[in-house]
């Protein structure tokens, strides 16, 4: 720890360090009431700033240790008694020069705090900023400052843990030994354009080129696939109920969601409009929808509800297609079937409470794989019937936790990128092409890896992913 000492000291002086820029402030708990608030300074003037409204002088306190202490505004009138740490550069979230006060939690107390050390010359940090400058200072990379949104963001257990791996640099860990190979086989090209005279250099064949391309692209293709079960734990699922009227929906809604969430009579047509709740389901969030009876309707209201429900169906992840087990399929039910054959789906029979209509499956000689039998009434068979939408949604969780798989759209548009540039170098290869194309595309697409990790981030692709963040974070 004292190797950072002669820093601290130097930066309680007054002078900027050799990073230079502005000293921000910011409350780093959320608004409102509670038992401790803390506010956060970050850059060169951070310490003299908490020196003056503390009187700890950080050349004298351990870094990272707690010191009790008087705040004090400007003109030396009371605000608080709290306790302060200091975080000298470069060991600090932010690589800067970092001081925490912890405040007694009043909003009016930490709202006086901040005025003070603006006073004193610091400014007030916009959404992101602090996470930010950790990430350009190389604390993390684009992926580990994204996750560390998702991790304050996330709704379950499951989301929690993908995005703490992935803030452990989980993404980083797979895609920089992918780049390192596409940066490898750049370095073969340009030596075989650079030196093709020189008999001591070896050349690359075409061939060998085709092998290592097409192995590189599987590669990205992995990567790729990875997000389309990697992205529910972050965005979760939509999981929508569809079936003609009168068949349950309602009452499964109610029953998995363990609430009256939905008016259930005997009277078809009563959902007029797509409801809906929210569990977690093997750490998913998963949004449960309700939707109107699947009906050619007379009734504009109604109409306009099984319109809203195509909608749903059409946009969600799964589809849980009903049946009333209590009597045998008819026309609308093959009717309503036809909209949601294409998509991934499961067939649930309910009613199972009654007695069984037919001897057998119901639906013969369609498209559908298997049916699960439950009752919404009396619960039976709901278990095994969450579990099977687990297997739908993400098959082996497990892993795909422990790859930590790509989240977000940006991550997926700079995979594609990369796929595309592999793409076009293979197709090279196969014609024979000059090695100077091969090049370009093989560059593409380390770049497009680079824009991944944020190697390569342009300002307005900063600026939108850190204004979501909040402030203080």
């Amino acid at each position: 720890m004292d190797d950072h000492r002669p820093r601290a000291r130097a930066a309680f002086r007054g002078g900027p360090d050799e990073a230079g820029g502005t000293t921000i402030v910011a409350p780093a708990t959320p608004a409102g009431p509670g038992a401790v608030s803390l506010l956060r300074l970050s850059g060169p003037e951070a310490f003299p700033i908490v020196f003056r409204m503390t009187g700890v002088d950080p050349s004298r306190v351990p870094p990272r240790t707690l010191s009790r202490c008087t705040v004090r505004d400007g003109k030396g009138e009371e605000i608080d008694a709290a306790l302060v740490a200091f975080f000298p550069a470069p060991r600090s979230f932010t690589g800067e020069d970092v001081a925490e006060i912890h405040l007694h939690g009043n909003p009016l107390i930490v709202e006086r705090a901040a005025a003070a050390a603006c006073g004193l010359g610091a400014a007030p940090a916009s959404p992101g900023e602090f996470s930010r400058r950790a990430y350009q200072n190389g604390k993390m990379d684009l992926t580990e400052a994204e996750a560390l949104a998702d991790l304050i963001a996330a709704k379950t257990a499951g989301a929690a843990q993908a995005a703490l791996r992935q803030l452990k640099g989980g993404i980083r860990e797979a895609v920089a030994p992918l780049r390192g190979q596409i940066v490898s086989l750049l370095t073969l090209l340009e030596a075989s354009i650079d030196f093709a005279d020189e008999e001591d250099v070896p050349l690359a064949t075409h061939e060998k080129l085709q092998e290592r391309v097409s192995d590189l692209k599987s590669q990205v293709g992995r990567l790729l696939d990875s997000y389309s079960r990697g992205h529910l734990y972050r965005d979760g699922a939509t999981v929508a109920i569809a079936g003609v009227a009168n068949v349950g929906k309602s009452r499964l809604l109610n029953r998995i969601l363990g609430e009256e969430r939905a008016i259930v009579t005997e009277i078809p047509g009563t959902t007029r409009d797509y409801l809906s709740g929210e569990i977690s389901l093997t750490g998913i969030p998963m949004r449960l929808v309700d939707t109107a009876g699947l009906r050619e309707a007379s009734d504009p209201v109604e109409r306009e509800g099984v319109r809203r429900s195509r909608e749903i169906i059409a946009g969600a992840e799964l589809i849980l297609f009903l049946l009333d087990g209590s009597r045998l399929p008819h026309e609308g039910d093959f009717e309503a079937y036809k909209e949601v054959e294409n998509r991934p789906h499961l067939v649930v029979v309910n009613k199972r409470d009654l007695p069984a209509a037919g001897d057998g499956a119901l639906f013969r000689g369609t498209r559908c794989a298997g049916e699960l039998p439950v009752s919404a009434k009396t619960g039976e068979g709901v278990e095994a019937l969450l579990k099977a939408i687990a297997c739908e949604l993400v098959p082996g969780e497990g892993a795909i936790l422990l790859e930590a798989p790509l989240t977000r759209i940006r991550h997926v548009d700079a995979a594609r990128k990369a796929d595309a540039a592999l793409e076009r170098a293979l197709e090279a290869a196969g014609r024979g092409l000059p090695l100077e194309c091969l090049a370009s595309d093989v560059r593409d697409a380390a770049q497009a890896l680079a824009e991944l990790t944020g190697e390569i981030a342009p300002e307005e692709v900063l600026d939108a992913i850190f204004s979501t963040f909040c402030i203080g974070k």
